[in-house]
């Protein structure tokens, strides 16, 4: 019997083994570096800008990671990106927030069109890596572009062996995958040549005084393929100087005597057909005052451009603003003098043209309201006087625009699962001079159309003039379980006050599709 029972359990080890032989092996998944989007929906003109992200799926052990990018520097060029130290999503702080980390910025070489090699890896213990859920994209390295020439680009890895990633204990574990992305820009258009143009401050100088002018304004011209920029702009301010060649794009000149002056500027862009173009406009100036003086300001404080030549604050379209000039002589008001107002756009197109003489306290006044859709940017006001035998001016720059606008609201770390987060990365500018604390609310809708999710913020405290630098922020929403699976959008908006407290748009809404899925 004994020897019955240990064949009889031989024999079933024996089948237990053979059994194990033919279960499958579970395969380890394959790690795959990739650029997202990978293709643009819409062809890009000439000077459209758009951002990409690199992404890493699907890793085990990640302990440090490297990549080296390259494109075509004809066609697109990387006017900035983001890393680690300032991107706040990036895979380290998603999956190991409390642990420490090291950077490497590699930077970009534009003239090779190619992001050199960035990384990031863990230093603190304990000693391994991070494994991330499976077919999730974590964020490595955010890139902007600007379209600077046409054709079909490949965003890609270059020299893969440098784009890869190590686990704490030596080479990767995983074979890596890297897929790249393709850009396309509309047709090219013909050859054309630059366009020159300028504008200049005090706009009615007093004789003596530097005048700033500034050609900041015209533009390149273009070859058939690529841009080509301008390379020289030469000026001549008809007081019989002489030329004044320049690669700048500014260039101070005090005229020594008052009159009337045809300022000429031509722009030279090489490669371009034609490759030059000019541009003559009128400067009056006048002679310094002997007791006549005028100040323009307007209703919008504390910016209200109260002073010689001062800035005003911000406008948003239709607006209404009211423009006032204080005439004085030896400090005394003067009454009854007709003063000439004139406010001229972005596009040095004359919005309004009006004159009302002074009263008793010496001011004349009047008002315009912004256009529903105005060009936006830098805009100026003029006010102009003859005070015995004087003529004197004032000017009052000023921004039209959104005051406060959302420039992009950006699903990061998609697609979401139920019940897990989903994570919104926005983007806020504001071109006042004073900081502004809109009401911003984010609304997500599923597939359904059905509301899953808001976000009321009121406490954000947007910070003056960061046109340059939009304000950036992140918001989570959790994905209730009940969302339907499928594409969703989100929505998000900025109000003075929420509409039921009569609060009014700042600026359009902004919104963007992502995709939800099963837990």
């Amino acid at each position: 019997m004994k020897g019955k029972s240990i064949l009889s359990l031989a024999i079933a080890l024996l089948l237990s083994l053979s059994m194990l032989a033919i279960l499958p092996v579970k395969s380890v998944p394959t790690a795959t570096m990739y650029v997202d989007p990978s293709y643009l929906d819409t062809t890009l003109d000439l000077g459209s800008t758009f951002t990409v992200t690199i992404k890493f799926k699907d890793f085990v052990d990640l302990w440090v990671w490297q990549v080296q990018i390259k494109w075509d520097p004809t066609i697109i060029d990387c006017t900035a990106y983001r890393y680690a130290p300032t991107l706040a999503t990036d895979v380290f702080d998603v999956l190991a927030p409390a642990r420490g980390t090291l950077f490497m910025s590699g930077g970009i070489n534009h003239a090779l069109g190619k992001l050199l090699g960035t990384s990031q890896s863990l230093t603190s213990p304990p000693a391994t890596g991070v494994t991330g859920v499976a077919g999730t994209g974590y964020n490595l390295v955010e890139m902007d572009f600007t379209v600077v020439g046409y054709g079909t680009c490949d965003i890609t890895f270059d020299n893969p062996p440098v784009s890869t990633f190590w686990s704490n204990s030596g080479l990767a574990k995983q074979p890596c995958d890297f897929q790249p992305a393709t850009v396309e820009t509309t047709e090219a258009p013909l050859p054309y040549g630059p366009k020159a143009d300028f504008e200049w401050l005090p706009v009615i100088p007093v004789n003596g005084t530097v005048v700033h002018f500034d050609a900041t304004k015209s533009k390149p011209g273009f070859d058939g393929s690529h841009m080509c920029p301008i390379t020289e702009y030469r000026w001549d301010f008809d007081d019989g100087t002489g030329w004044h060649n320049v690669s700048g794009k500014t260039i101070d000149h005090t005229f020594d005597l008052p009159g009337f002056f045809d300022v000429f500027l031509e722009v030279n862009a090489t490669g371009a057909v034609p490759e030059t173009d000019s541009k003559t406009k009128t400067i009056q100036v006048i002679p310094p005052s002997t007791g006549a003086d005028i100040d323009l300001y307007c209703n919008r404080g504390p910016f209200d451009g109260t002073g010689p030549d001062v800035a005003n604050d911000a406008w948003a379209p239709q607006e209404e603003m009211w423009l006032y000039a204080k005439v004085t002589y030896n400090e005394e008001p003067v009454e009854s003098k007709l003063v000439a107002f004139e406010v001229r756009d972005a596009d040095d197109n004359c919005v309004t043209y009006r004159t009302q003489a002074t009263n008793g306290s010496g001011i004349a006044a009047i008002s315009f309201r912004i256009p529903s859709m105005p060009a936006f940017g830098d805009w100026i006001a003029v006010a102009v006087v003859d005070v015995a035998g004087t003529t004197v001016a004032d000017t009052m720059p000023f921004k039209v625009g959104w005051i406060i606008e959302i420039v992009s609201v950006t699903p990061t770390n998609g697609p979401y699962k139920k019940g897990n987060n989903m994570f919104f990365e926005l983007e806020i500018t504001n071109i006042g001079k004073t900081t502004k604390t809109p009401t911003i609310t984010l609304v997500v809708y599923d597939e359904c159309g059905v509301p899953i999710g808001q976000v009321i913020i009121t406490s954000w405290d947007i910070p003056g003039e960061t046109t340059a630098a939009p304000y950036t922020t992140t918001v989570a929403i959790a994905v209730p379980q009940w969302a339907f699976v499928g594409l969703a959008t989100v929505y998000a908006n900025a109000f003075t006050d929420l509409p039921m407290s009569h609060g009014v748009p700042y600026c359009p809404e902004q919104s963007a599709t992502f995709m939800i899925e099963k837990a």
